[in-house]
């Protein structure tokens, strides 16, 4: 965990010049992008899948129809139809796979105060007027709704 709070942490103090008060707002950004990057081959795969799946169908449909009343019946030919046409039924779940643990270090950066027994020096950054500290319950203190933070939270 402290492996990437320290890698968003270097990444703000990088683009520091560039976005000034939001530089770890753009880090996170960027972090979700280079994640994004990572997994691109797999999403592009995810992808091709689908619409192999979704070709099946029709077939799937039939399946159906003259298994309905026989589950056992139906899974064995489904999976047989899935080996000849080399169609994995789970192909579309790797990325989401892959991406999860990145997405919830995130989450798990900005709802803890402290990381490794340190404190969380994120959370001291703003985007715009909004704390990355704060909740939205927070921004409802302090200028409400249409005060900056809040506008922060509701964009």
């Amino acid at each position: 965990m402290a492996l990437f709070a320290d890698l968003v942490g270097r990444l703000a103090d990088l683009l520091q010049p560039l976005f000034h008060a939001s530089a770890a707002a753009a880090a996170i950004v960027l972090f979700t992008a280079l994640v994004r990057l990572l997994v691109h081959p797999l999403s592009r795969a995810a992808a091709r899948g689908q619409r192999a799946r979704a070709a099946l169908q029709p077939q799937i449909a039939e399946l159906r129809k003259k298994h309905g009343k026989n589950p056992e019946k139906f899974q064995k030919a489904l999976m047989e139809l899935h080996a000849k046409e080399k169609v994995s039924p789970l192909s579309g779940c790797l990325p989401s796979l892959c991406q999860a643990p990145a997405f919830f270090l995130l989450y798990h950066l900005f709802s803890n105060t402290s990381i490794g027994g340190e404190a969380n020096e994120l959370l001291t950054h703003t985007l715009f007027a909004a704390p990355l500290g704060d909740r939205w319950a927070d921004a409802l203190h302090d200028g409400g709704v249409f005060g900056a933070a809040g506008l922060v939270y509701v964009g």
